[in-house]
C-alpha cells in the first residue's frame, strides 16, 4: 500500500511541475488589412524585415519576393503609428525573385539604407546585389547607389533559405560591415576575388562608407567555405565582444553542413575545428545564435533538412547549449519539443515571462510558436490557421511599439484554396493581445557606471549588468553607439540615440552579451551611449559619456542621480527618494543654468547650449559631485 501511495504522489507531483512549468500563452488579434489602400502582396519565396527608414519611431515593412498571382514585388510599407500603414512608392528599387534583404546604415547619417539582393526572375539564372543609400530627411527616398561592385547573389530555389544577408560590425571599428550568401547563377570568379564556386560566403568590409570585399577573411582556408541554401546569421558565441559567424548550406563534397566561424578579433575568423562533428548541417532553414537558458552565452538553434550520399532528406531540429568553454551539448527534438523543416525562424520573449521563445514556420514547423518552459523544453502552439504560412517569412516584431512582440508572416499556405477565409498565400500583420495572467513588457533599467578607458589604439567601455522585472540579468543584452565629432552616429544595433528606441526589428537580432565591448577608434573626440534590451528587444534609455582627445569625461553618480547630453542639452536623471538640486557652469566659470529635479524624475536644461565642456554639480544635502559634460 506505501508503495502505491509513493507511485500516486510522484506521479501527482509530476503532473504538478508539469503545470507550474506550463507557460501562459498570448491572444493574438488579426489586423484584417493594415494598409490605408490596396492590400498586401500574396506572395512567397523572398524575405520581409522592419526597419524606421524614416526616423519616425516607428518600425516600417519592406518585403522583397517572387513567387504568387502578384508576381515579383518590391514594397515599403511606412509605419503610421496609429495600426495602420501606407505604401511608399519605391521606383527605384528592383523588385527580384527568390530574394532577400537588409536594413544597414553603412555611412553612419543615422539614415537606414538597405540591400537587396536576387534573380530578377526565377527562369533567369542571373543574380543581382543591389545597395539602395536612403536620402534622409525630409523625403526619405531610397536611391541606388552603383559605386560599389558586390558579388551578386540569390537563395537558389523557391524552397532555400532567405536569410543571406547579415549587417554587423564584425571588427569593432564603429561602421557595419555586411555577410553575403547565396548562388550566384554561376562560378564566382577567382580573379574576382571569389571562391571559384556558384556557391557564396562572402565578408564585405565597410571602410568609412566604402564597402570593400575581403578575400582572405578566414585564417588556413582564405574563404569561407563556398555554401548556399541555408542561411547566415552572428553572434558572440564566446562573449569576448566580437561577432563570430554561423553559416549553413549545401557544399559540393560535404552536402549539408553547418560551419561556425570565430572572430579573431584582428579582422580574421578561424573555422571552428568541431563544426562537421557536432551539428547536423541543414538546408532550407536556418541556423541561429539564441540565448534559449537565459544564462547570458548564446546557444545555436540548427533547424531545416539535411540530406546524405543516397538521397535522402529528413527534417530535424536541434538545440546546442553553451557549455561557455567553445563546447556545447547537444538536445533533440524529443527533449525540446522544436520541429524541424524548412522553416522561417524569429526569436523573442512572446509572453513576456523573461524567457527567449521560437517562432518557426515551415513545412513540418506548421507556423508554431515554441514558448519557452525552461530547462530546455519548449510547448509547441500553432499559429492562427489563417495566418499558417511557408516559404517565406516569419517575424516577432513590435510593430505596434507598445513593448509587446506581435508577430507578421507571409508565404505559401499548403491546403488553402484561395477562397475567403481560406488564402492559399497569407499575408498577415498580427497584433499580440497579451493574454490572462500576461502583463504588458516593461523595459530594463539603464545600465550604471558607464565608464570608457584608451589603451593600445582602442576604447574599451564597461558598465554595470542591468535589472529587469522578470528577465534574469545575466540574459539582458546592451547595444552601444558612437556619435564622432563630425555628427557622424554608429550604433552596434540601429537605434535613436535619443530615445533608445530601435530602428530594426524581426528576426533574430544580436546584441552584445556581456557588460563590456572594446572599439577600435582611434583617439578622439567621441559621445558614446550604452543601453539595456530585454528578450522582448524593450530597450532602457541609453547611458551616455563624452571623451576628449586629451581624457575621458566620466559622467558620476551620486546615489542614482546622473548627469549626461544629447541633442545639444544635458538631462539629470533622479532615481533617488530625495530631490537633487543641480547647476551647470561653463568653463568660465559662468553660472548657465540650475534648478530642481524632483525624485524619481528626469529633467532637461531648457535651452540648447553651444559646443564646449561644462561642470554639472549634483547637491542632495550635504552630498555632493561634480560632473564634467561634453556638448560636441
Amino acid at each position: 500500500m506505501k508503495t502505491r501511495i509513493l507511485l500516486f504522489l510522484t506521479v501527482l507531483f509530476t503532473v504538478m511541475m508539469s503545470w507550474a512549468t506550463t507557460p501562459k500563452e498570448v491572444e493574438w488579434s488579426i489586423i484584417e488589412n493594415p494598409l490605408t489602400e490596396g492590400e498586401l502582396p500574396m506572395t512567397a519565396s523572398g524575405r520581409l524585415i522592419w526597419g524606421d527608414y524614416n526616423n519616425d519611431g516607428h518600425l516600417d515593412a519592406f518585403i522583397v519576393a517572387g513567387q504568387s498571382a502578384d508576381g515579383v514585388v518590391a514594397q515599403l510599407f511606412k509605419n503610421n503609428g496609429d495600426g495602420t500603414f501606407t505604401l511608399v512608392d519605391t521606383p527605384y528599387i528592383y523588385g527580384v525573385a527568390w530574394g532577400s534583404a537588409t536594413f544597414i546604415d553603412y555611412d553612419n547619417d543615422g539614415d537606414l539604407d538597405l540591400v537587396v539582393c536576387g534573380s530578377l526572375d526565377a527562369t533567369i539564372p542571373g543574380t543581382l546585389t543591389f545597395v539602395y543609400k536612403n536620402s534622409g530627411a525630409p523625403d526619405y527616398e531610397f536611391e541606388e547607389d552603383d559605386s560599389f561592385s558586390l558579388a551578386g547573389v540569390s537563395p537558389g530555389s523557391d524552397n532555400y533559405g532567405n536569410h543571406i544577408l547579415e549587417a554587423f560590425d564584425y571588427n569593432n571599428d564603429g561602421w557595419m560591415d555586411l555577410l553575403v550568401n547565396g548562388n550566384a547563377g554561376g562560378t564566382w570568379e577567382e580573379e574576382a576575388g571569389g571562391s571559384g564556386s556558384s556557391r557564396i560566403v562572402a565578408l564585405v568590409k565597410n571602410n568609412q562608407g566604402v564597402l570593400e570585399l575581403q578575400t582572405s577573411p578566414v585564417t588556413e582556408i582564405g574563404h569561407f567555405r563556398p555554401v548556399n541554401g541555408g542561411s547566415v546569421h552572428t553572434g558572440d558565441v564566446n562573449n569576448d565582444g566580437y561577432a563570430d559567424i554561423i553559416v549553413s548550406g549545401y557544399h559540393d563534397t560535404d552536402l549539408t553542413v553547418t560551419d561556425l566561424y570565430i572572430n579573431n578579433k584582428n579582422g580574421t575568423f578561424t573555422h571552428w575545428a568541431g563544426s562537421k562533428d557536432v551539428f547536423t548541417g541543414q538546408i532550407q532553414g536556418e541556423t541561429v545564435f539564441v540565448d534559449t537558458n537565459a544564462d547570458g552565452w548564446p546557444d545555436i538553434v540548427e533547424v531545416g533538412r539535411s540530406v546524405n550520399a543516397e538521397g535522402q532528406w529528413t527534417s530535424f531540429a536541434n538545440l546546442f547549449i553553451n557549455n561557455q568553454n567553445n563546447t556545447f551539448t547537444k538536445v533533440g527534438s524529443e527533449i525540446t519539443n522544436l520541429v524541424g523543416g524548412a522553416p522561417s525562424v524569429s526569436a523573442g520573449d512572446i509572453n513576456n515571462d523573461g524567457l527567449t521563445d521560437i517562432f518557426l514556420a515551415g513545412w513540418a514547423s506548421d507556423a508554431s510558436f515554441y514558448y519557452n518552459n525552461g530547462e530546455n523544453v519548449f510547448t509547441r502552439v500553432h499559429v492562427p490557421d489563417i495566418t499558417r504560412a511557408r516559404a517565406g517569412t516569419a517575424n516577432l516584431v513590435d510593430f505596434s511599439g507598445d513593448g509587446n512582440l506581435d508577430y507578421s508572416i507571409f508565404g505559401y499556405r499548403d491546403g488553402g484554396t484561395g477562397a475567403e477565409g481560406d488564402p492559399a498565400w497569407p499575408h498577415f500583420f498580427v497584433k499580440n493581445m497579451l493574454g490572462e495572467g500576461i502583463a504588458s513588457n516593461k523595459a530594463p533599467s539603464a545600465p550604471t557606471n558607464f565608464a570608457a578607458s584608451y589603451a593600445d589604439n582602442k576604447y574599451t567601455l564597461t558598465w554595470n549588468k542591468s535589472t529587469d522585472d522578470v528577465t534574469p540579468q545575466d540574459a539582458i543584452r546592451y547595444n552601444v553607439y558612437v556619435k564622432y565629432s563630425d555628427g557622424k552616429t554608429y550604433s552596434y544595433v540601429p537605434a535613436h540615440i535619443n530615445t533608445g528606441k530601435l530602428k530594426v526589428g524581426g528576426g533574430v537580432l544580436s546584441f552584445i552579451t556581456s557588460n563590456s565591448i572594446e572599439l577600435n577608434l582611434p583617439k578622439g573626440d567621441y559621445t558614446f551611449g550604452v543601453q539595456a534590451v530585454d528578450q522582448a528587444n524593450a530597450t532602457s534609455a541609453f547611458t551616455v559619456i563624452s571623451v576628449t582627445g586629451t581624457g575621458v569625461d566620466e559622467v558620476s553618480t551620486l546615489e542614482g542621480a546622473r548627469a549626461y547630453a544629447t541633442d545639444n542639452r544635458i538631462n539629470i536623471v533622479n532615481n533617488t527618494s530625495n530631490d537633487v538640486s543641480w547647476s551647470i557652469v561653463n568653463l568660465a566659470g559662468q553660472l548657465v543654468e540650475n534648478g530642481i529635479c524632483p525624485t524619481s524624475n528626469q529633467v532637461e536644461t531648457n535651452s540648447k547650449l553651444p559646443a564646449g565642456v561644462y561642470l554639472v554639480k549634483l547637491s542632495q544635502g550635504i552630498s555632493t559631485q561634480t560632473i564634467k559634460v561634453s556638448i560636441l
